[in-house]
């Protein structure tokens, strides 16, 4: 007969304590989380994917989840993430979700012998467990509390489950995990996002931003900020172009006193053929036309433009250089001012990546 099971609570000391020393020990434990309970291990435990694996009867070379201790573990393994997908992540970890990233985006630790070609990310939003995991000296290792394909164990199948296995340190109380509790959502980037597991989320999974950059008349700064904006974003992604609207990036402009319809002009078509854009196709369009669109963010080459747009517009726009410096209109000049607006215009591209890439 299995002996009874003690339980130890991780919202008390002595219960975290007890559970330290086991996870330090390199046991096993069943711990809560914000979705259903977990079952694992240190995760720079010796041999521990192939432990938890076997645990559940599951195949050797199964993946599982990094379950990481707090937001300082997020920003210390993922210092270069694409544009938009820190703000994104901070958004909802802590948090029921399950991230899947490439394993060349996460900076782990060599010791921990990662074998997979990803890496899933989980944070509950769960005090008991996010107390326990900041006490830890690394992140965890963990799964459902299951036998391998079957559905997660709670009430008295959890309970029996644990009795028959002493050597798992306990941290959950079996009855008070309902049955009607459900995994985590899980969201995969590679790079372009899928939902593998879950209710599609409102808004869907798209970190980038609704871009609408504006200047005068539509013919000159704005096509060519545009156009740096779409290539930089898609770079920084991994992605063509045309992707770009799967991740939530859409860019486009106007003009405060465009002609709808004007092409480019010469000299913005030619800069921007320097650098390997193509402004061929571009036509004019006023600001008033796409003034009734969701955009997220109105980027204005001055401040003229910031006072002539419409007053739908204003409370989310700000100038395309983020240090605030408007960028001259070289309309009626020559080549070389247009080279010098776009290396500004390329400045301050590239600074909004890079804002836009770190976390908030």
């Amino acid at each position: 007969m299995a002996p009874p099971l003690v339980v130890h609570d991780p919202a008390t000391e002595s219960g975290r304590a007890a559970l330290r020393r086991a996870l330090a020990a390199g046991r096993l434990a069943a711990l809560p989380t914000d979705t259903v309970p977990g079952l694992g291990l240190l995760a720079d435990a010796p041999d521990a994917a192939a432990r938890l694996a076997d645990a559940k009867g599951a195949r050797a070379d199964r993946p599982f989840s990094l379950h990481l201790r707090s937001e300082e573990d997020l920003r210390r393994l993922l210092p270069a993430l694409p544009p938009g997908l820190p703000s994104w992540l901070a958004a909802r970890l802590p948090g029921p979700w399950t991230i899947v990233l490439p394993r060349d985006w996460v900076g782990l630790p060599a010791a921990w012998g990662w074998a997979w070609p990803t890496v899933g990310l989980r944070l509950p939003d769960h005090s008991a467990y996010l107390r326990l995991a900041r006490e830890l000296p690394a992140p965890l290792l963990l799964s459902s509390i299951n036998p391998s394909g079957e559905p997660p164990l709670a009430g008295a199948e959890l309970r029996r489950w644990l009795e028959e296995r002493p050597e798992i340190a306990c941290g959950i109380d079996p009855e008070a995990v309902p049955a009607e509790a459900r995994p985590s959502t899980v969201a995969a980037f590679d790079p372009l996002p899928r939902l593998l597991r879950g209710p599609r989320p409102e808004g869907g999974l798209r970190p980038g931003l609704r871009l609408l950059v504006v200047c005068t008349g539509n013919i000159c700064r704005s096509p060519l900020a545009a156009a740096l904006l779409e290539r930089e974003l898609a770079a920084a992604w991994g992605v063509q172009p045309a992707d770009l609207q799967e991740l939530g990036w859409i860019v486009a402009s106007a003009g405060t006193f465009a002609v709808s319809g004007t092409p480019a002009s010469e000299h913005s078509q030619t800069a921007a053929t320097e650098i390997g854009l193509d402004l061929g196709r571009h036509r004019a369009r006023h600001v008033e036309e796409l003034a009734g669109r969701p955009w997220d963010r109105v980027l204005a080459l001055a401040g003229s433009h910031l006072a002539a747009l419409p007053p739908a517009l204003r409370a989310r726009a700000e100038l395309l250089d983020p240090g605030g410096a408007e960028i001259p209109d070289p309309f009626g000049a020559d080549l070389a001012a247009y080279r010098r607006m776009r290396e500004r215009v390329e400045a301050a591209v590239a600074e909004r990546i890079r804002r836009w890439s770190a976390w908030p």
